[in-house]
């Protein structure tokens, strides 16, 4: 069968009786059983009926080109939505769940939870964003993270050895988050692949983030929040921002 692209480039050889009764059956055909291409041919058929009647008809190919190039586009199949992706959102969650089922210590105080679950918010609707992830999500997330650092801190010891494991925390999480966005975007485009690994990645820190708002022994001290915690969400972040603005090698795919 013949596509419809072939068919505007045969269009002109039927009407000129170039076509052999083989293409001119195929053509025939399928015009027969496209809306759209028969409408082509009619207007093409009136085209031609008003040119043979002015004297020396021209047409520049330049001009046929571009006649043919925005038939085909719009004749062409409109692009699918980006797809949604379940595994960042559900591997958020499993983060924090996991935080605070296998803390040593948690919280008592109502503001920590509060701080915590506005945090995980943030890492839900993050997570949510995957194949749709840009820049501006990441400004947000990092905002989010900074924010609860100002809003919970206050004074506190510096905790440089608390700090470490929160970073590891923070970067392990981005790791799994990320790669369960990494799974549920496999065999799309390349360029979506990454906005979901970024997401994922993103969604991961912020949802240890929210977690250690909770089980940190250090969650009080303004320093160590801006320096171990939302430092982790910006570090993800930067990293996710490199990997969404470098150039997609040629061939590459999803």
């Amino acid at each position: 069968m013949l596509t419809c692209r072939q068919m505007t480039e045969m269009a002109t050889d039927r009407f000129e009786g170039h076509l052999g009764s083989a293409e001119r059956e195929r053509f025939d055909r399928h015009v027969e059983g496209c809306d759209g291409c028969r409408a082509y041919v009619r207007q093409l058929e009136v085209a031609t009926q008003a040119l043979g009647r002015l004297p020396e008809p021209e047409i520049s190919a330049a001009l046929n080109d571009a006649l043919m190039a925005q038939f085909v586009a719009a004749r062409a199949p409109a692009r699918a939505p980006a797809r949604v992706s379940p595994w960042p959102v559900l591997g958020s969650v499993v983060v924090v769940g996991l935080l605070l089922a296998f803390a040593r210590n948690r919280s008592q105080s109502p503001g920590d939870w509060m701080v915590g679950a506005a945090l995980a918010v943030a890492a839900l609707a993050v997570a949510g964003m995957a194949g749709r992830f840009a820049v501006g999500v990441v400004v947000a997330a990092v905002s989010a993270a900074v924010a609860a650092a100002l809003f919970a801190g206050g004074q506190g010891p510096f905790a440089a050895d608390h700090g470490v494991v929160c970073l590891s925390i923070e970067l392990a999480a981005a790791a799994l988050v990320g790669g369960a966005a990494w799974i549920g975007a496999r065999g799309a485009t390349p360029q979506a692949v990454r906005r979901s690994l970024g997401a994922g990645a993103v969604a991961g820190a912020l949802a240890a983030d929210a977690a250690l708002q909770i089980t940190c022994g250090a969650h009080n001290a303004m320093a160590h929040l801006l320096t171990f915690h939302a430092a982790g969400v910006l570090l993800v972040a930067a990293a996710a921002v490199l990997a969404l603005t470098k150039p997609i090698a040629a061939g590459s795919t999803g």
